[in-house]
C-alpha cells in the first residue's frame, strides 16, 4: 500500500516551515529562518585574507561579518588578496565563521552537476540493480561526452529528455556564475540557493505527494510556476489556504510539540528521555506504565524495539547531529534481539539524508550513532538557554515568540471584527523587540490590518495578545 504524503507550507514574517506528513505522522520538517537566513548552497566570490600553511587551509572574505573558513588541497597555490570561487557548506555557528568549498555544485531534478569532476556517478540509493544499469545505459548512451555527474536517487523511472533539461539547465546555471565571477573584485554572491519548500517540491514531488499546502499566495504561485515546469498534472495537487494557520489546522503543531519535548512516550507505556549536553545526545529509553508479557526480558525487548524505530524518527525530525549515545533496557539482551535492534534502526535510517553510521552495541545495552551535523537541530529555533537560571532551552526564542504572535494575530484577523490588539512583553523581553523586531511587528500588522500597541507587564513570562476593544 503506498502511503499518500501531505507537504505542509506555514509562511510567517520571521520564517517558512515546511512539514512533510507521510500518512499524517510528521517525517521531516525543514525550517528557513528569514531573520537569519541560511547561506548553504550560496555561491560566493571571496577573497582570501589570510593562509595557513600548516592547517592546509585559509580565512576567506565573502562579504560576511565573519571570514569563511576554506580548507586547501596540498597543491593549492591561493595566496592574500585572490580571488576565489567558493560555495558555501555549512552557515556560521556561533562563533565559527561559515564553511565554503571550491567544489562547486548545482543542484538539479534528476542530477547533481559538480564542473570540476571528471565522473559520471550515481546515488547508492538506486538499489535496484535492473534500474541502475537502465540508468547507466540511458546516460552513457546520450550523454556519453558530459561528465561531472551524479544521478539522483530521484532520477529512478525517468526519461532521456529528463536528463537532457537538467544538464541544460544546470550548464547554464554555471556559465552564469562563471561571467560574474570574472566581472569586477571583491566579495560578491554569484547564486542564490531555492530556499527549501521550493528546492523540497522541485526534487520529490511524484504520484505519492496527496497534496502541496501553503498559506501565503507569493509561495504559491512560485510554487505554480515549478509545478509548470515539471509536470502541468501537479497542479491539481497545489492548494492555497490563504493567511491561515496551516500548521494548527493540518495537525503540524501537535506532532511538532512532541519533537520538542525532553520525554517521549511510546505507544506500548515505555518512553524517552532524550537529553542534550555539549559533547552528544544521550537518548534513554525506560520502561514506564508497560504492563506487557510476564517475562522481563520479553517486556524489554518489545519496548525495545518500539523505541529503535521512534529513536530514529526523532533524530531525524529533531535534526539531531554529532554523536548519540542510545541507552536500551538491559535486561541481559541475548546477542540475536541486540542485532535485531542494530538492524531495525539501520532499516530507519535508510530514510535519513544525512550521512549517518549506527555502530554496535554494547554488553550494557548501548549504542552509539553518528549523524552529519550541517545545521543546528530543531530545539534551537524553538528555544533559547534561560535567562534566570542558564539551563538549555529554557525560555521561549525570539523565533518562537514572533512566529507565535503573528498566528495569534492571524487567528484574531480571521476569527473576529477587532483591528487593535495590545502586544505585552515582559520587561526581559521587550527592549530587545522594541530594538530589533519592530520591523517584523509592523510587518504582521500590515499583513493582517491590525493595529499594534506594545506594553509591558511582569504578569506575563513571555508576552501576551491582548484585543483592544
Amino acid at each position: 500500500m503506498i502511503l499518500l504524503k501531505k507537504i505542509i507550507i506555514e509562511s510567517l514574517e520571521s520564517s517558512q516551515k515546511t512539514a512533510i506528513l507521510n500518512d499524517g505522522k510528521l517525517e521531516e520538517i525543514y525550517i528557513d529562518n528569514t531573520i537569519e537566513k541560511s547561506i548553504v548552497s550560496n555561491i560566493y566570490r571571496g577573497v582570501v585574507q589570510k593562509v595557513l600553511p600548516g592547517m592546509n587551509a585559509c580565512f576567506v572574505d565573502i562579504g560576511k561579518e565573519k571570514n569563511a573558513y576554506l580548507k586547501l588541497d596540498n597543491e593549492s597555490s591561493l595566496k592574500t588578496g585572490d580571488d576565489v570561487l567558493v560555495q558555501v557548506i555549512k552557515d556560521e555557528i556561533g562563533t565559527k565563521g561559515a564553511k565554503i568549498s571550491q567544489e562547486i555544485s548545482f543542484s538539479g531534478r534528476y542530477l547533481v552537476y559538480i564542473p570540476s569532476n571528471t565522473r559520471v556517478t550515481m546515488s547508492n540509493k538506486i538499489v535496484d540493480e535492473k534500474e541502475r544499469l537502465r540508468l547507466k545505459r540511458l546516460f552513457y548512451t546520450n550523454c556519453k561526452n558530459e561528465t561531472g555527474y551524479i544521478i539522483r536517487t530521484e532520477a529512478q523511472g525517468c526519461s532521456m529528455e529528463d536528463f537532457k533539461n537538467d544538464i541544460k539547465e544546470l550548464k547554464s546555471l554555471y556559465a552564469n556564475v562563471e561571467k560574474e565571477f570574472k566581472r569586477g573584485k571583491g566579495p560578491k554572491l554569484l547564486y542564490t540557493a531555492s530556499d527549501t519548500a521550493i528546492k523540497y517540491v522541485r526534487d520529490n514531488i511524484s504520484d505519492e505527494i496527496e497534496t502541496i499546502i501553503t498559506n501565503d499566495e507569493n509561495k504559491y504561485n512560485d510554487l505554480r510556476e515549478i509545478l509548470k515546469e515539471i509536470d502541468r498534472k501537479y497542479l491539481d495537487v497545489l492548494k492555497l489556504d490563504k493567511n491561515v494557520d496551516v500548521f494548527n489546522v493540518y495537525g503540524v503543531e501537535a506532532q511538532l510539540n512532541r519533537y520538542l519535548s525532553k520525554k517521549v512516550w511510546l505507544k506500548s507505556g515505555g518512553y524517552l528521555i532524550i537529553e542534550k549536553t555539549e559533547a552528544l545526545t544521550v537518548i534513554d529509553v525506560n520502561s514506564g506504565k508497560f504492563t506487557g508479557g510476564a517475562k522481563l526480558a520479553n517486556t524489554a525487548m518489545k519496548i525495545n524495539e518500539e523505541a529503535a524505530r521512534e529513536i530514529v524518527n526523532q533524530i531525524i525530525v529533531r535534526d539531531i547531529a554529532g554523536i548519540i549515545i542510545v541507552d536500551f533496557i538491559d535486561d541481559q539482551i541475548v546477542s540475536s534481539s541486540k542485532k535485531k535492534l542494530l538492524n531495525i534502526m539501520k532499516e530507519e535510517f535508510k530514510k535519513d539524508k544525512r550521512k549517518n553510521e549506527v555502530k554496535g552495541m554494547t554488553s550494557l545495552g548501548l549504542v552509539e550513532i553518528s549523524r552529519r551535523r550541517e545545521k543546528e537541530p530543531l530545539e534551537d529555533y524553538f528555544f533559547s538557554d534561560c535567562k534566570r537560571c542558564g539551563s538549555k532551552y529554557g525560555d521561549l526564542s525570539i523565533n518562537s515568540i514572533l512566529d507565535l504572535i503573528e498566528k495569534k494575530i492571524m487567528n484574531i484577523s480571521r476569527n473576529t471584527v477587532y483591528k487593535k490588539v495590545k502586544l505585552v512583553f515582559n520587561p526581559s523581553i521587550k527592549p530587545n523587540i522594541i530594538n530589533n523586531y519592530m520591523n517584523i511587528i509592523k510587518k504582521i500588522g500590515l499583513k493582517y490590518r491590525v493595529e499594534i500597541e506594545i506594553a509591558e507587564s511582569t504578569d506575563v513570562k513571555d508576552f501576551a495578545v491582548e484585543i483592544v476593544k
